[in-house]
């Protein structure tokens, strides 16, 4: 594998119409979060014409709307699909399927390379994931959180088995939010806007919005971390262009999420 294949590459730039499908399907993935049973229908239906709009305006949009298509639409079908890991995961596995079987969408798919791994890019990566285990740790422990409904994931078993759990959840996790944000929703915004400050900022706020309900944190305090946490992991999939390097950082966070999980399970 040369070196330049290992490496993200920026996508063609898209036309003003589909620059708007793009934007559109970003304001449709940051609202999901938000939506409830009713709203959720009428999201759908939104989703799905974007979707249909992205068939007809270009390659880079379609990837985009595909995913937010069935993101928006899966949860109608059956209300597990609702919860993670499905919430995610089963539009993610419909995305990759679509693309890679269709030659003219899987040659525009760019995001998927893992990037350089040097020593600036490992000293970021340390960094990234210093700084968000402090932050997932002092949030945890000075606004005492409800962290009930993450507990539920966590089932009974040996105390030897947590390591090998939290190692599986954490790769696991990382992965899905990686390719959905830094993934697909970047690689959009990078062909609609250009790959600059603006697109990275933009792709942290759907991911922030994902957290803000459910996710680990959550609350308005949760939105912010996140956010703030998307744009740290947008700059180092910019800076080692791939998303192996931001996935390693990730990982370390969700470690990190584990760990405390599993420490109030193991004290009860």
């Amino acid at each position: 594998m040369t070196t330049a294949s290992r490496l993200i590459q920026s996508p063609p730039r898209s036309s003003l119409a589909e620059t708007f499908v793009i934007i559109a399907a970003v304001i449709l993935l940051s609202a999901i979060p938000f939506s409830h049973r009713m709203s959720s229908r009428a999201a759908a239906l939104a989703a799905l014409l974007v979707f249909v709009a992205s068939i007809v305006k270009g390659n880079q949009a379609f990837h985009l709307a595909l995913f937010t298509a069935a993101l928006t639409i899966m949860p109608l079908l059956h209300s597990s699909l609702h919860d993670w890991p499905l919430n995610l995961v089963i539009p993610l596995l419909i995305y990759l399927v679509v693309v890679l079987a269709v030659p003219r969408y899987r040659r525009s798919l760019s995001w998927l390379r893992i990037g350089r791994f040097g020593k600036d890019i490992i000293l970021l990566v340390i960094t990234t994931a210093a700084i968000s285990s402090i932050a997932l740790y002092i949030w945890s422990r000075v606004l005492n959180p409800d962290l009930s409904m993450h507990l539920k994931y966590i089932p009974d078993m040996p105390i030897w088995l947590f390591p090998l759990a939290g190692l599986v959840f954490s790769a696991f996790n990382a992965a899905i939010e990686e390719f959905v944000f830094r993934g697909v929703t970047m690689q959009a915004l990078d062909s609609a806007i250009g790959p600059g400050i603006i697109s990275i900022v933009l792709q942290a706020w759907p991911f922030g919005a994902m957290h803000y309900l459910e996710g680990f944190p959550n609350g308005a305090w949760g939105l912010a971390m996140t956010f703030v946490y998307g744009i740290m992991l947008g700059g180092l999939r910019r800076r080692a262009q791939g998303i192996f390097a931001p996935w390693i950082a990730h990982v370390c966070a969700d470690m990190m999420i584990f760990a405390i999980l599993a420490g109030l399970v193991l004290r009860q």
